[in-house]
């Protein structure tokens, strides 16, 4: 459990071979641990679904002392002869995800390794203890399978959101009686707990869902929702004070918060607002995990504004964002990104996605863009529309990073590999 250093992006080093990196070099330089109470082993800084959990059950009824927040590397420290359930948050626990796929291929990740060594501890624990164990968290899809949940000696896999059953599933695992796998997510935006503690980095999330539509995005099954800025500017509120200096905004979307319209044009004064209402707490900027190069391009004028709010414009600072290109070959557009290009027409795509750069650009942000390669349905000509852009990002001085991502739809059948790659999408 870390900060990665206040970089999101050298989480992606856990991404890679295990093999390749001195595991001391990644715990002590790339990703240090949270603090942590040395006796206990409760940590001080949690992820922001496992502070969600918390929220849920101490406002469900339970003790606030009968929920504790554990670091996975001291579990023997935290886990005793009164432990009922240990919950586990996992984004990639097999190493299953495109990006581990992509920087891992056929072999150990670090995201991998770590699992499998705390759940080898925690299965010893377990035969001690005689405890639950559940996990949860947007990689829990990789071991929805009877046989990969008994290797890593799992009673319960959840996937989607346990905002609202998690109460009742904690009493159910406690009486034994709780299913094998759950599929849920959340009907009622009132009833997403606001968080007790601090946050990794200082995530906070701003929304849930998209309303993008792409097919191959497993975030296209949850509806847009947004988080009013009243709790937003508590949950911010509790990780300044803890001493963090800035926010980060957690969203797959952010700049269609407060947006209803169908054209998908940013509310500009909703996301303003947001961003003085944190700002205005006292943080020395206001970041971002996730926007679209469609929404950028809908509104040169908000970026501008954003990073006036940040003071970026007075400081030289850069702040990166997360933005997904995936192809920009309008047959393979039209076919798979659903209404990504919004308000633009699908045969703008490329076009929209280099105006957008250099908007980002021009504003001081420094764009994390993904690619799609190993498409089952892509043609070389489609492929040559990407390798026509990539060329342009070179003459317009870009200052950014593509990286290309194997294709995954969250099967392993239909998943893409090195090996498989035509001689067009390995080019």
């Amino acid at each position: 459990m870390t900060n990665y250093r206040g970089n999101f992006l050298y989480g992606f080093i856990a991404c890679g071979p295990y093999e390749v990196l001195p595991e001391w070099v990644f715990d002590k330089v790339f990703c240090p641990s949270v603090e942590t109470d040395p006796i206990t082993g409760e940590v001080k800084v949690a992820q922001v679904g496992l502070r969600r959990v918390e929220s849920s059950l101490i406002q469900g009824g339970y003790k606030r002392e009968d929920v504790f927040l554990a670091h996975p590397e001291m579990l023997h420290k935290s886990i005793g002869p009164d432990t009922k359930v240990v919950g586990i948050n996992v984004m990639d626990p097999l190493g299953m995800a495109p990006v581990t796929t992509t920087m891992s291929p056929e072999k150990l990740s670090y995201v991998a390794m770590k699992f499998k060594k705390m759940c080898a501890n925690i299965i010893q624990l377990k035969k001690k203890y005689d405890f639950k164990v559940v996990v949860g968290g947007n990689g829990a899809w990789e071991l929805a399978k009877s046989d990969r949940m008994k290797i890593h000696g799992l009673d319960t896999v959840v996937v989607g959101e346990a905002d609202e059953l998690a109460v009742d599933l904690f009493q159910d695992l406690e009486k034994g009686d709780a299913p094998e796998l759950m599929h849920c997510f959340v009907r009622n935006l009132e009833n997403i707990p606001i968080i007790e503690g601090p946050t990794i980095n200082s995530l906070i999330e701003a929304m849930r869902g998209c309303g993008r539509g792409c097919d191959f995005c497993d975030v296209n099954k949850r509806s847009k929702k947004d988080l009013p800025i009243e709790r937003l500017q508590h949950e911010a509120k509790i990780n300044l004070d803890y001493g963090f200096d800035s926010i980060w905004l957690h969203s797959d979307e952010m700049l269609l918060y407060g947006c209803d319209n169908r054209d998908f044009v940013p509310n500009r004064d909703a996301i303003t607002d947001l961003w003085k209402g944190l700002k205005g707490l006292g943080a020395n900027f206001v970041g971002t995990t996730h926007m679209t190069f469609s929404a950028v391009a809908a509104d040169p004028t908000l970026m501008q504004q954003i990073s006036h709010i940040n003071q970026q414009d007075q400081t030289g600072r850069w702040l990166a964002t997360n933005l997904g290109i995936e192809t920009v070959a309008p047959a393979m557009v039209k076919k798979h990104l659903g209404v990504k290009t919004k308000p633009f027409a699908p045969e703008e795509w490329g076009s929209v996605v280099r105006e957008g750069a250099k908007i980002l650009n021009d504003n001081h942000w420094f764009p994390a863009a993904t690619i799609i390669i190993g498409w089952p349905d892509e043609t070389p000509d489609d492929i040559q529309y990407t390798i026509d852009m990539m060329s342009d990002f070179r003459e317009m001085d870009f200052r950014g990073l593509v990286a290309p991502l194997l294709y995954q739809d969250f099967s392993e059948k239909n998943s893409m590999h090195f090996g498989n790659l035509n001689e067009a999408q390995f080019t």
